[in-house]
Order: structure tokens, then sequence, then C-alpha cells
């Protein structure tokens, strides 16, 4: 009876294979994890700052600018770090600084006189009553020579009254007694009466006029010192200042002659101006007397001055649609001048949470984007950002930076003029280089928070094929071939 031949395996060589199977296996998996962990590791090195700030130091980002460390402090460059800051809501507006009328003063020429001297200048701080200018006036001259000759018309009818009173008195006296010795008649007494009184009369008549010849330049000379002037019969018109300030105007030279109301001195007192601002229509329900304001001139960029608000216009300007508000700052040291720009952001209420923020000195406004520039090392990156609330003089930044990030602060416009040539700055071109050749292609770096290069997805599907298809290929390689297997010669059974 002849049986079926069977297959039969070498058992060498089916240990052997499964040790080849085994090693290719192990293979394939430590190629895909390879695999995943090199294509993972830019996105795991990038975070979320991407290439612009975290890839290659010597592969430079489009538009930046190379400065050496010295010579950003010889060029005096300045960095500030994104912070975060809980802002106050409200709304900002354009206005300028006032001095307060009730704290100003404008000195005037009382009369036409001439101008002797002058104690003070434009600039210059002074005293409440302290003395600005001596005038000379013709006119106090005159009226005081006119006094001089009324009064002594008025003395010389008073000793002529005097004269006549004495002799009327004697008169009298020498009648009274004729007619007590029945000498005299009573008529006789009665007209030396008569003579008496008439000439008592004289006299105070002409007492009255002595006093009343000087009065025209006395009146003259009150009235004027109503006016805080000081003047003398001499026809000198001191002017004083009527309350402490400074020399905010000076429209007036020694020698020159000048009419009465002309304008010579104007002082202000400046420990308290007015922020004036002309507010929409449509902006009048958030504002109200009592408000806070936060006021930053271009002057001071660093410095927030606050204050309240004092008045309101009642009315709306029928042109601009605006109604003009005033607020009251306190002016320590004097360093806000009338008539500076300035920017009032008037608090409505406060936020629940912190945001980034930003100096306003760091934005750039390039071709209608806002750009800043960020430090990486030596290199600085022009960056656009998106802005949100201004609060003084900072600006909330909703995308773009991240706190920590260092922004340039000053000499942001040389960092700017530098990326147009294309050249580092502190870097000299090599002799013979075309300038032509080298002009910029600037492109701005935006890398939004949380986008990576490549989606996390994308990752794990790639890793899964490659693994799959490493494993195959290893299964395939690995696998016995029947040129490998030994088949056994067919035996008879008798």
């Amino acid at each position: 009876m002849i049986s079926s031949p069977q297959l039969q395996l070498n058992p060498a060589n089916s240990l052997r294979d499964f040790q080849v199977q085994t090693q290719q296996t192990a293979l394939n998996w430590i190629l895909a994890t390879v695999t995943l962990v090199s294509l993972a590791t830019p996105v795991w090195g990038h975070g979320e700052h991407g290439d612009a700030f975290k890839g290659d130091p010597q592969v430079p980002t489009a538009g930046q600018v190379e400065v050496p460390a010295d010579v950003q402090k010889a060029m005096g460059l300045q960095v500030t770090p994104v912070i975060e800051k809980v802002l106050r809501n409200g709304f900002a507006v354009n206005g300028k600084i006032e001095a307060i009328p009730a704290k100003s003063a404008d000195i005037k020429a009382p009369l036409s006189a001439r101008v002797l001297t002058l104690a003070a200048t434009r600039g210059q701080s002074v005293r409440a009553m302290q003395t600005l200018a001596v005038l000379d006036s013709a006119e106090i001259r005159q009226l005081a020579v006119e006094a001089q000759r009324a009064r002594t018309q008025a003395q010389s009818a008073l000793k002529q009254a005097q004269a006549k009173f004495t002799l009327a008195e004697s008169t009298y006296q020498r009648e009274k007694n004729l007619l007590a010795l029945r000498i005299s008649s009573r008529q006789d007494f009665q007209i030396a009466q008569a003579g008496r009184g008439q000439a008592q009369a004289d006299l105070e008549a002409a007492r009255a006029q002595v006093k009343l010849s000087a009065s025209l330049l006395t009146g003259r000379l009150a009235q004027l010192g109503q006016r805080g002037v000081s003047a003398k019969a001499d026809g000198s018109i001191v002017l004083v200042s009527p309350i402490a300030g400074i020399v905010s105007d000076q429209q007036v030279t020694e020698g020159e002659a000048v009419e009465q109301g002309k304008s010579l001195y104007q002082v202000i007192n400046l420990s308290e101006v007015w922020a004036t601002a002309q507010v929409f229509e449509k902006d009048l329900s958030k504002v109200r007397p009592g408000q806070t304001v936060e006021v930053v001139v271009a002057g001071y960029p660093a410095r927030i001055f606050r204050g309240r608000i004092v008045s309101i216009d009642p009315v709306v300007d029928p042109d601009t649609r605006t109604v003009g508000v005033r607020a009251v700052l306190t002016n320590a040291g004097g360093v806000l001048k009338p008539g500076m720009f300035a920017t009032l952001q008037v608090v409505t209420g406060s936020r629940s949470h912190a945001v980034s923020v930003i100096p306003r000195s760091a934005l750039l406004d390039i071709d209608g984007e806002k750009v800043v520039y960020v430090q990486n090392g030596e290199a600085f990156v022009p960056t656009e950002v998106q802005l949100g609330q201004t609060n003084g003089d900072l600006v909330e930044v909703k995308d773009g930076v991240f706190p920590g990030d260092l922004v340039v602060t000053q000499r942001v416009f040389q960092l700017r003029a530098q990326a147009l040539k294309g050249t580092d700055v502190g870097k000299k071109e090599p002799a013979g280089t075309d300038v032509a050749k080298n002009e910029p292609t600037e492109k701005i770096v935006n890398t939004p928070k949380g986008e990576n290069t490549v989606p996390w997805w994308l990752l794990g599907v790639g890793g899964v094929l490659l693994l799959a298809g490493g494993f195959l290929a290893g299964t395939r390689l690995g696998r016995p071939s029947m040129s490998d297997t030994k088949l056994p010669s067919p035996s008879k059974r008798y």
C-alpha cells in the first residue's frame, strides 16, 4: 500500500526563519517610531511662536535686522517685555491741555504810557503782587500839574478869606461893644454881624476848595489802584501780578509807547490745568461729571495723568456733532503745558481678566498693518499684531506676540530703515557688492497662537500607515520560500 507523500520541514531551517522574522518585525517597529519622532520634533520645538522665533538661528527670517549688542547700546535701542495687565473699560478721545481761566491773569496798560523798565520776562515765575513793569504816564503828570495849580489857587483864596473873616470879626466885636454903650445904632451892629457871617462862609468855602484841588488826581490814582495798579503823582505807574504763577506771554519792550488797553503780560497758574476734548454725540451717555479720566501727552508717554470731569457743555455743536468736556488735572511740577495735544481715556469700568499689552511707542504702521519688532537674540523680527483696546500709553495685543516677548520701544524707525536697506546694522558690505542685488523682500511674520506647521491628525495617520507598511514588508521578507524547504524522497511500502 502506497501512502500520500507529506511535506516535511527541516527543523534547523524553521528556527532560522523564525529568528529572521522576529528581527525584521522589531526593526520595522524601530523605523516607525523614529519616523514619528522625526516628524513631530519640529512641531514640539516651535511651540506657540512658529519658525520665526524658534528655528535655526543661522537661517534668517525675511525682513529681520541683525544688530550686535554693542551697536544696540550705541543706537539707544530699548526693548520692553510684553506684559499682562487688567485694563479699564472706556473710550479714548483726542483733546488738549488748557489753562484754567480763573487761574489766569491778563495784565493790560491802564492808560496811554511809555514803558520805563521791565521787571519780568516770559517764562519767569512770579509771586502775587510782584512788580512786572514800570510805566510813565503823561496823563498822570498833567493831572498832577493841574492839581498843583488848583491847590495853589485854592490856598490863595483861603488866605484872602481868612483876612476878610478876621476883619469882619473885628468889626462885629466893635459894633457889639458900641451898641452895649449905646454909642452905635443897632443897624450898624446888624450890618457888622452879617458881614462877619459872610466872611466865615467864604473862609469855609476856601478851605473846601483846597481839599478839592487834588481830588481829580487822587480820584484817578484810586481808580487805577482798584485794578491792581500802583500809580504815583509823578506819573510813574507800577504794574504788578495779581496772582502767583508763570509769565506765559510778554508783548512789550522797554521804551515802547503803549495805548490804553494793550495787553502787556499774561500770567498763568499751572498748579491745575484743564484737559479738554470734543466728545461725539453717540458717546454722551458714557460721560458724566465726576467721572475719572486718564490723560497721556506725547511729551511724557510713560506717565498717566488722572483727573475728573468738572463740566460738560450744555449744547451740541451743530457742525461737528460734538460736545465740549473739561477735566481738571493736578499738574505737579508744571509738566503739562497749555496747548499740548492729549489723549483722554474716559474710564467707564474695569475688565475682569488680564490681557497682553505693549507700549504704543513700539507700533509701526506698514501698509495699513500694525507691526512691532520682536527681539530674538541679536535679530529683530518684524511681526504683525492684532490690537484691541487702548488705555493711556498701553495697547492691548490680541494676536502676534505673547507675554515675555521683547519688543522694541525706542529707535523703532531706525530698525525699519535698516530693513528697507537690506543690510544688518554694524556690518559692512563686502567690496564690489552690488547693492541692487541685495534689495530685500520684506515679509511680515505672523504666527498665530496654537497654529502648528504640521497638523497632529496628519502625523497620526502617517505614522499608522508607515507602521503598517513596514510590518507587512517585514512579514513578507521573513516568510520562508519553497526553495529553502527540502522534500523527502517518496518511499514505497510494501
